[in-house]
């Protein structure tokens, strides 16, 4: 969400815990122009725990568990950064995160979760399966419910709210596998440390409880300390021991180790301690929600209900906060509804003294899970304010011309931070000297945000210029690089300067290249142009010109970056499709580049903007013509499902389509095959290379660029000499 709004601040939520998701959410519904916002998480979805034992137990899909983060940061106007935290600086105000520079912070949230607590265990192997993480705990639990046939033994320690939902869950799915191989069901042990289940509820719903677990066969095992785990065992410390084949571990929480080692001020337990207002007692400039936190003066138990409670008093606080006003406090309430799943279509239900059981429950917790996923999930269309209210800065007054470049101290600064060893700050010009005996090779790409993670953005943009030296046979030598950043605060523009040179620096020695100077300058919008030099032996020179008759075409990466990313603009591209494209595109074509020099290889051309048809029609000599085979064709996925089921094309198809007149385009009756067909059209992001290569040599060719990595690599077509490219389904 591109706003010319000037950014002041700089607010990092670290974590998409529900708290923070809250923010985001109220954040899209009243922005705050002036504040930039970055949410940083390891993965582009994050699930909702109260929904877990309906997937588990069988009665929702699994992908009604997570919500799209990066749906909502684009509402929200926020980037998402997917990276894992590894310290906080909060001295510093930085966070270090893995593989990657540092980010800075003005404001920091924090709602990152728990780890589980496993110090109580002399040993375990690895049939304990955590339930926290989820994303970690489904993909265990897929894995054994797919190899699970019926009979067994299981046993859930932890037999609090989340334990005993699970164990009902467990049970009930599980059995109804078993019956339907003709097995018997499982034997399911629920264990706990404590002597009474559920302590805090009604005495009289306690013992409903344990007569639904006996009813189920589930075995309750109070008093049970799990010890040890391992060899098909579980041991107590009175020595009990337990015969099982998985051990669901749903007891014990433990704060995140980065937390446990930074300087904010923390609790006896290890979690950020925080006051009424949700700060830090240490740092002001920090907050901690959810079970990243103890509230010092309201102590209460760790549970999603209060985290989801806190994002309302967070987004006040932190926009209270950077208006230099004063926060307001939390009051978490004194008594919370729970509502536990039995594992069939029953739950029961309790708030103080209150209590109930039945379908009607269940319904009612249905219906509270689904209320909440859908606030996320379906948003509201929202227009960003473009001007800024920020005092200090305005874009529209904001000097234009040579007046609009980036201060050279911030530039000196990031650029000796990042590379110490890398000689003097660089100039706007470069002075080189062809290497003896060959040929000089350039190239210039423009890139506009394709991802709002600034640091993977500038890899993409160098793997997507250097291509070009690839595709001509050559090698990467010196680059130059010409930045727009965004108007902003001196802060927030040397942080996002570091962010994106970093990137820059990292995949120009990745590729063996050289920075060797640049120019930067401020704008409405972030963008990145490369500009690559390169060098090769005048007899290693490819060109897109030069296919032979009968050669065989090979395309080295998959397509349908343009329409998987127009689809994610309208917030309806499944995350994974988006972390597919975005590992494609971070892909470079160096190794592909390597295996061209062949004499077998006639011609090349990286598939880049113009589709594949523009560019393949490039490549045709005179009288020329393609053989292309549309189920050949390697495809992102999500690609085919965005064009034929939500019919998502990128603004530049229709263009590529009429400019590649030489296509003979088909009615088919497939979606599938038409979809393919559309897909000629579709602009590539730092798409892979096309190749023309004699046939006998085509699949020796395909099993090497498999052995370097492009998994997808395939023979698409051939040359032949009926011109024009015919497209066909095969056969």
């Amino acid at each position: 969400m591109i706003s010319s709004a000037v950014k002041l601040r700089h607010l990092v939520l670290l974590g998409g815990g529900h708290a923070h998701i809250g923010v985001l959410r109220m954040l899209g519904m009243h922005p705050e122009p002036d504040l930039k916002v970055t949410l940083v998480s390891p993965s582009r979805e994050t699930p909702y725990s109260g929904l877990l034992p309906g997937v588990v137990g069988g009665h929702s899909p699994e992908q009604d568990l997570y919500i799209d983060l990066g749906r909502l940061c684009q509402f929200a106007g926020a980037d998402l950064v997917l990276a894992t935290a590894t310290a906080i600086d909060p001295g510093g105000s930085e966070i270090e995160l893995r593989n990657r520079p540092n980010l800075a912070y003005d404001y920091l949230s924090i709602d990152v979760g728990i780890e589980p607590a496993l110090t109580d265990l002399a040993e375990f192997d690895e049939a304990l399966v955590p339930v926290k993480p989820i994303a970690g705990f489904m993909a265990r639990f897929n894995l054994v419910y797919e190899q699970y046939r019926g009979g067994g033994a299981f046993a859930i320690v932890g037999a609090g709210a989340a334990g005993l939902e699970l164990a009902f869950a467990l049970n009930h799915r599980l059995g109804i596998k078993a019956e339907k191989n003709g097995l018997p069901k499982p034997v399911l042990y629920l264990c706990q440390a404590a002597a009474e289940l559920l302590p805090e509820a009604p005495p009289r719903l306690r013992a409903k409880a344990k007569n639904a677990l006996a009813a189920q066969g589930i075995q309750f095992q109070p008093q049970f300390r799990a010890v040890r785990q391992g060899a098909g065992q579980l041991a107590s410390a009175s020595g009990a021991v337990l015969e099982v084949d998985q051990v669901f571990w749903a007891t014990g929480a433990a704060p995140q180790a980065f937390l446990q080692n930074s300087d904010l001020a923390g609790t006896p337990s290890g979690y950020i301690a925080v006051n009424a207002q949700l700060q830090s007692v240490s740092h002001p400039n920090v907050f901690a929600v959810g079970d990243a936190a103890d509230m010092v003066e309201q102590a209460r138990p760790k549970a999603g209900v209060y985290a989801v409670r806190q994002a309302p008093v967070l987004f006040k606080n932190l926009v209270r906060m950077h208006r230099g006003q004063s926060l307001i406090r939390f009051k978490p309430q004194q008594r919370v509804l729970s509502l536990i799943a039995l594992g069939e279509q029953t739950a029961l239900g309790y708030k103080g003294p209150f209590w109930g059981w039945g379908r009607s429950l269940w319904r009612l917790k249905r219906r509270i899970d689904y209320k909440f996923l859908d606030s996320f999930k379906n948003l509201p269309l929202m227009t960003p304010p473009s001007v800024s209210n920020g005092e200090a800065l305005d874009p529209n007054m904001q000097c234009r011309g040579c007046g609009a470049k980036v201060a050279s101290s911030i530039l000196s600064e990031v650029l000796s931070e990042l590379d110490p060893d890398g000689g003097r700050v660089l100039d706007d010009s470069a002075v080189l000297t062809p290497p003896a005996g060959e040929l000089m090779i350039q190239s210039v790409d423009a890139f506009r945000p394709i991802i709002d993670d600034p640091y993977v953005l500038a890899k993409i943009a160098v793997v997507h210029a250097v291509s070009d030296i690839y595709a001509m046979g050559g090698r990467v030598g010196p680059i130059m690089v010409n930045l727009t950043l965004p108007y902003g605060s001196e802060s927030i523009t040397r942080s996002l300067l570091q962010q994106v040179m970093a990137g820059v620096l990292s995949q120009t020695k990745a590729e063996g290249g050289q920075l060797v100077g640049g120019h930067t300058a401020e704008g409405l919008e972030l963008n990145i142009t490369v500009s690559v030099t390169g060098w090769a032996p005048p007899d290693d020179i490819r060109t897109s010109r030069g296919t032979q008759l009968d050669d065989h075409l090979v395309l080295t990466k998959a397509l349908g970056t343009g329409t998987l990313f127009a689809a994610s603009m309208r917030g309806q591209a499944a995350p994974s499709w988006i972390s597919h494209a975005v590992a494609m595109m971070l892909q470079s074509n160096r190794p592909a580049g390597a295996l061209i020099a062949a004499p077998s290889v006639h011609a090349v051309t990286d598939v880049t903007g113009f589709g594949l048809a523009g560019h393949l029609q490039g490549m045709l000599a005179a009288g020329q013509g393609v053989d292309l085979i549309l189920p050949h064709l390697p495809v992102l996925n999500g690609a085919l499902t965005s064009l034929s089921e939500l019919g998502v094309y990128s603004t530049a198809h229709d263009k590529n389509q009429r400019a590649a007149t030489l296509v003979r385009t088909q009615d088919f009756s497939d979606p599938e095959l038409l979809a393919r067909q559309s897909l000629l059209f579709d602009p590539q992001t730092s798409g892979g290379l096309l190749i023309s290569v004699a046939p006998d040599a085509s699949q020796d060719l395909v099993a090497r660029l498999k052995a370097s990595g492009f998994d997808q690599a395939a023979v698409i077509g051939r040359i032949t000499d009926q011109a024009g490219i015919a497209v066909s389904a095969g056969g």
